[in-house]
């Protein structure tokens, strides 16, 4: 299966000249220690995804613990890829048949069983998305490929001063909501009574337990 390596990663220049390739060592930028780098099981490096890395740390768009997280992430979607025998560039026409929907697909049933979060589910997907559009803009994949279908969203809210303000922005049709499912998480898995069972319960603790008790649970009476 695929492997997340943090290797030390020695930043370099390349030149050419005469059809001859050299590096030389850059003292000027940082030496990054514990770069996450992803490996497929053959031992080859995913390369695109290990420059998605080494550049967001480099520039400064993210700092080394954010895109550990996020390759962490990654690296489920490349274990996936293995496990199906399918390739991160491919997206055949039709639909169904694509990397990414199949991958949201075991993201939902994980979740669903119980096997991962409903925040852990959203995060993976959304590391995808996040390099594959990464990738798309590099000009590293073809662009007219049918990724997925972006949808534009409008949040509405009011600032400090009471100024109706409206937020824009784009997500997709395979995004995960992180909606957590009633009854699991739910005070331990439990669930309210009906209001017949509320009154028997008041009742019961009216004749048999103290007043205290009594009143503390007449307070959450509906």
């Amino acid at each position: 299966m695929a492997t997340v390596e943090h290797i030390h990663f020695s930043p370099h220049d390349l030149s050419v000249k005469d059809h001859l390739v050299t590096y030389s060592s850059n003292s000027s930028r940082a030496v990054i220690q514990g770069l996450p780098q992803i490996f497929w099981e053959d031992g080859l490096p995913w390369r695109e995804a290990n420059l998605w890395a080494m550049e967001r740390v480099t520039n400064g768009e993210a700092i080394l613990k954010t895109v550990s997280s996020n390759l962490n992430g990654l690296l489920n979607y490349a274990k996936f890829l293995e496990s199906r025998r399918l390739h991160w560039f491919e997206f055949p026409s039709r639909k169904a048949d694509r990397c990414l929907v199949q991958y949201r697909g075991v993201l939902i049933k994980a979740r669903d069983a119980g096997h991962i979060s409903p925040a852990t589910a959203s995060e993976y997907m959304r590391n995808c998305i996040s390099f594959y559009r990464w990738v798309r803009r590099r000009g590293l994949l073809n662009p007219l490929l049918p990724l997925w279908t972006d949808k534009r969203y409008f949040i509405k809210y009011f600032d400090q001063v009471g100024f109706e303000r409206t937020l824009a922005g784009t997500t997709t049709d395979l995004g995960i909501p992180n909606r957590k499912r009633i009854g699991v998480t739910l005070e331990g898995g439990l669930l309210p009574v009906s209001a017949v069972d509320r009154d028997a319960i008041l009742d019961f603790a009216k004749q048999n337990a103290s007043p205290e008790l009594y009143l503390m649970l007449a307070l959450g009476k509906v």
